[in-house]
């Protein structure tokens, strides 16, 4: 979709200067910044005019206007980045505390260097050529030591809170040239997400973090007006910092009262103070500016010039609060959650009355919300259905999307399977987690949300993978993909060798996340927050490297490396490619015209969700009846779009239903208002600038303002073909997930194990603990994963496990339907065994369904009651 991102990344937004000028500019500018400090020594008059009177005075308008062309030329960003550039930099994770209070710091610096200036640099040149050379010294170190640009630009620097509150709505703006790639280093980046980078600060979760910022912009004015007020000369230092500090509190003091009386949004406050704060400076600043331009073309100054250039800023500043505010109400309605709404105590009761035994409390902490609800709900359908804060994925415990911490009773839940004890042995929270799709509510039991809840001690650990012997040989393992398939690979490597490099190589810009949840992006607030399934720490505390936005061009199998879009090659011991699949799009005449898009990534969804805004989208076409298709099509309606499916095939989800479920399913789409039409297949896509009508190759056209092609998956295997390893329609893997190169693995989408593409979350997660473990020397074998899909389609509850349709004139098939409550069961069954079935509107039978196939055990007395009619075992 050719059409601008909400709030685009530095990947995402045009570049037209070369990567070459741009590191140009960089050297002219430390050049620059050495030659001042020089002549600050022999000249202090000249240099002091030249830093103070012109160079200082200008920076705040560039801050404004386009901060990140200053980012981008900074002599102390360009000094913090050389030995990144060249290569020598030790790369280490700040430690947490330094991290945690490195804003401060710059805080206090600017607070006391602005005073300092009356006293000292004001009129001491060998000061300030001092302090500029030990600035840049300082930024050289912080580049040396650590990691991206987290040893000076994005937490140290006493300039980055001044940026960061002057920058916040560019109005220029510039993309990032320097973090190539992004690593990861620095929380809420401006250089990653300039437009937004400040407002997620604003609503930042840790009230500490978010605390410094506006203390900061709340100071910032009273420190303007306390420097411009002072009278050189006519106070001791005591007395001027003291003056400064009690101006500093009168300032804050003012912006928290107004925080706490006017019922304004987060950033509204902050975007005026940063207003009133350029408009004070310039103020004082500007007449001066005005008269040394003057002096320096030996003209005869005037008095109109400074007020007409005041008055433009002023009114700049006025339309720049106005695109401020609706920054702020579009990123609110991309990332703040809903609130939960809490049960009265005098209705708990009143439905306890009416619902006698058959309820059980479930209470959430610390709101103290109490949920009455029947036996075997799952803790998610409670949370969702009590619209609480919580992150669904593949419902079966697997992909890690919705742990929950259990602080009383955790015997009044369903036992945990080995599924969800591997999740959560992943995610590294231990005893006292449940993942909310897994755990059935058995009797009163308290939970809570929060990822720092002190669980109760439960005993039920998850045990840890027994190690392997350390093979000393294997120093470096290289992972292509960081889908789950190669996070699970790098968690089952750390987990084996606590010494080797791991290195993850991510052609996205994020961190895994969960794909199965990406339309919300769509039709709800939630930001890309609530879909990470690993916090940022969790990389840094296993020692993996995370290479973001970073292409693997080529791997040579004879010397063991691969070679980066970026240019750096990187050898490998042991190789794992999860390099995952794309969106398959079938030959469509006009294709790419914008509005005609696919649906396969977070930036997809976040794209799609723009373009209905911006261009009043009110009919959508969605191309392809399958999961992602239908998940699609009922974001879409959520936003208010009239959809239609259309599907080339005489049924929806002809992978995962049979004919009479699919219909089941057609019904409850129609009714919803989701139109399905079948046997339809489209040709060509038309109109003049952007989508108008599409052709479907029956000769049929349709008039729609969107369409989405969700017609499947192609694995990624181009970059494995070329490296000589065998492919077919993936790459050929045997039972240890080893190609036909040595050393060399595959996993996830991208494996073809004996002839098949499982494209399925539980078989990527298998194979990539297969792939890691026998990467390491081990000999874990994998036997194939029974295909199960546990899933809302639409709001309703699906689920398809195994096989679900008769293969063998003696597979026996069992029935049932309820089309009041529409609601369809179906067993396969093959010598008293449970092969496969289906389930629709049937959610608390998922979990028994799927034990119960993946068990293959006799069904002996059960059978007979599965005869009646009797399903309760499935929800025992």
């Amino acid at each position: 979709m050719t059409t601008s991102q909400l709030f685009p990344n530095y990947k995402q937004i045009p570049t037209r200067v070369p990567r070459a000028v741009w590191h140009a500019l960089r050297a002219a500018s430390v050049a620059f910044t050495l030659g001042v400090a020089y002549l600050l020594v022999i000249r202090p008059d000249l240099g002091l005019t030249l830093f103070w009177g012109i160079l200082v005075s200008i920076l705040p308008l560039l801050f404004f206007i386009a901060p990140g062309l200053w980012r981008n030329i900074c002599p102390l960003s360009a000094m913090n980045q050389v030995p990144r550039v060249f290569g020598f930099t030790r790369g280490l994770t700040l430690p947490r505390w330094l991290k945690e209070y490195a804003f401060v710091f710059g805080i206090v610096v600017l607070f006391v260097a602005v005073p300092t200036r009356h006293l000292l640099f004001n009129h001491n040149g060998v000061a300030v050529a001092t302090l500029l050379i030990g600035t840049l010294a300082a930024a050289f170190f912080g580049g040396l030591l650590f990691k991206g640009k987290s040893g000076w630009c994005s937490t140290f620097c006493p300039l980055l809170p001044v940026q960061r509150l002057y920058g916040q709505t560019p109005i220029l703006l510039i993309p990032n040239s320097h973090c190539e790639p992004c690593v990861g280093c620095a929380k809420n980046c401006y250089d990653f997400n300039p437009q937004a980078a400040y407002l997620a600060d604003q609503y930042d979760d840790d009230p500490h973090y978010r605390g410094y910022r506006r203390f900061f912009a709340g100071a910032f004015p009273g420190l303007i007006w306390a420097y411009f007020t002072t009278i050189p000369g006519q106070e001791s230092a005591l007395a001027l910092y003291g003056r400064f500090g009690a101006t500093l509190v009168v300032s804050v003091g003012i912006f928290f009262m107004l925080d706490t009386f006017t019922k304004v949004s987060r950033n509204k406050l902050t975007a005026v103070y940063a207003a009133l704060s350029l408009n004070l400076f310039y103020w004082f600043v500007l007449p001066k500016l005005v008269d040394l331009a003057y002096g320096s073309l030996g003209l005869a100054p005037t008095n109109w010039l400074a007020p007409v250039l005041q008055g433009t800023l002023i009114a700049t500043s006025v339309l720049w609060l106005g695109r401020s505010f609706r920054n702020e109400r579009m990123f609110r309605r991309a990332a703040t959650a809903p609130q939960p709404v809490a049960l009265g105590e005098n209705a708990r009761k009143a439905l306890a009355r009416e619902g006698g035994d058959a309820g059980v409390e479930v209470r959430f902490s610390p709101s103290d919300m109490r949920i009455l609800v029947q036996k075997g709900k799952t803790l998610l359908e409670v949370a969702e259905a009590n619209h609480l804060p919580i992150e669904a994925g593949c419902r079966m415990g697997m992909c890690g999307a919705d742990p929950i911490t259990v602080l009383e009773h955790m015997d009044s839940l369903s036992p945990m399977n080995e599924e969800e004890r591997a999740t959560v042995s992943r995610l590294g929270r231990g005893e006292g987690t449940r993942m909310a799709c897994c755990a059935r509510v058995q009797g009163d039991v308290c939970v809570s949300l929060a990822a720092d809840a002190v669980p109760v001690n439960s005993g039920a650990t998850a045990p840890k993978a027994p190690e392997l012997p350390v093979d000393a040989d294997i120093r470096r393992v290289l992972i292509i993909g960081n889908g789950i398939a190669g996070v699970t690979a790098a968690d089952y490597v750390r987990r084996n060798h606590p010494n080797c490099a791991i290195d993850l190589i991510s052609r996205e810009s994020h961190h895994l996340y969960n794909r199965m949840a990406i339309t919300r992006l769509i039709y709800g607030r939630s930001a890309m927050e609530g879909l990470y399934l690993q916090p940022e720490k969790w990389y840094e505390e296993k020692n993996i490297t995370v290479w973001l936005n970073t292409q693997a061009t080529s791997v040579d199998t004879a010397k063991r490396e691969v070679r980066l879009g970026t240019g750096d090659i990187l050898p490998y011991d042991r190789l794992i490619v999860t390099s995952g699949s794309r969106s398959m799009v079938p030959p469509i005449e006009g294709f790419g015209l914008p509005g005609s898009t696919v649906l396969r990534e977070a930036e997809h969804a976040i794209a799609i969700r723009a373009f209905v805004q911006k261009h009043h989208c009110r009919t959508a076409l969605i191309g392809g009846g399958g999961l992602l298709g239908l998940e699609a099509a009922y974001a879409l309606h959520k936003l208010g779009v009239q959809v239609s499916v259309l599907e080339r095939g005489d049924r929806l989800l002809a992978r995962q239903l049979d004919r009479r479920a699919a219909e089941f399913l057609s019904n409850y789409l129609n009714a919803m208002g989701i139109q399905i039409v079948l046997t339809a297949e489209v040709r060509a896509v038309h109109g003049s600038e952007r989508v108008e009508r599409v052709t479907l190759k029956d000769g049929r056209d349709i008039r729609t303002d969107l369409f989405l092609c969700c017609a499947g998956i192609d694995p990624s295997v181009e970059l494995a073909r070329a490296a000589g390893i065998a492919t077919g329609k993936g790459i050929a893997v045997d039972d240890h997930m080893c190609t036909n190169v040595p050393g060399v693995y595959a996993a996830g989408d991208v494996a073809e194990f004996e002839g098949r593409l499982y494209g399925l979350w539980p078989a990527a997660v298998a194979q990539a603990e297969v792939a890691a473990v026998n990467a390491l020397g081990g000999d874990r074998r994998y036997f194939g994963t029974v295909p199960s899909t546990v899933l809302k389609v639409a709001g309703v509850d699906v689920a398809s496990v195994g096989v679900f349709e008769p293969a063998h004139s003696d597979d026996e098939v069992i029935v049932h339907e309820d089309l009041e409550a529409s609601r369809y069961r179906k067993l396969v069954v093959r010598e008293g065994r449970p092969i496969g079935g289906i389930l629709f509107g049937c959610p608390q039978e998922q979990a028994g369904l799927r034990t119960m196939v993946k068990a293959q055990e006799v069904l002996g007395p059960k059978l007979d009651a599965l005869r009646r009619g009797d399903w309760s075992e499935l929800s025992a």
